[in-house]
């Protein structure tokens, strides 16, 4: 794998590289052919982007995050840059026909394996009425929209259902 890193507006640094390969190290588990990789990191005031575009034999894979802390970021997007290889990673198995399974370990009895969070993501609430939210999931092209409403001051969540029409869930207290 060949790895290109690139600094902007901040100093480059050895550790940050490290960094950046160890973990991009990790994909190789998934990418069977010579891959090249280019990343940049780059700060604007207090905002820590990191940039990544995976290139392998053909397939260009791109991830973009931004928190306030950089190895946050490289985390975050490696984290995304892997799913995405896995998805397509499946893809291409699935193009070449069915996978082989093999049987799920079965869990000991006495000790329990407990759900893990995979993925964390920070959500701004904004405030706005229920109108306002349908308004605005109906021209995103996302799937749902969590808000404060502005009527009852309560968080409420609003979806896409699947016949078209918008879902509202609110708290009871």
């Amino acid at each position: 794998m060949h790895i290109d890193i690139t600094f902007k507006n901040m100093d480059s640094s050895d550790a940050l590289k490290d960094y950046v390969t160890k973990r991009l190290s990790k994909l190789d588990k998934y990418i069977d052919r010579p891959t090249e990789v280019h990343v940049v990191l780059s700060v604007e005031k207090i905002r820590h982007k990191a940039d990544i575009m995976l290139n392998a034999n053909g397939f260009m894979i791109n991830a973009v995050e931004i928190t306030e802390d950089m190895y946050s970021a490289i985390d975050m997007v490696l984290d995304k840059l892997e799913r995405q290889v896995k998805k397509y990673k499946g893809k291409q198995q699935d193009k070449k026909g069915p996978r082989t399974f093999q049987a799920e370990s079965v869990p000991v009895e006495g000790s329990q394996e407990q759900p893990r969070v995979i993925h964390e993501h920070d959500y701004f609430v904004k405030p706005m009425s229920v109108d306002e939210a349908a308004l605005q999931l109906g021209v995103t092209n996302k799937s749902f929209i969590i808000f404060q409403n502005t009527d009852t001051n309560q968080i409420n969540f609003i979806y896409k259902r699947d016949d078209g029409d918008f879902g509202l869930i609110e708290p009871v207290i």
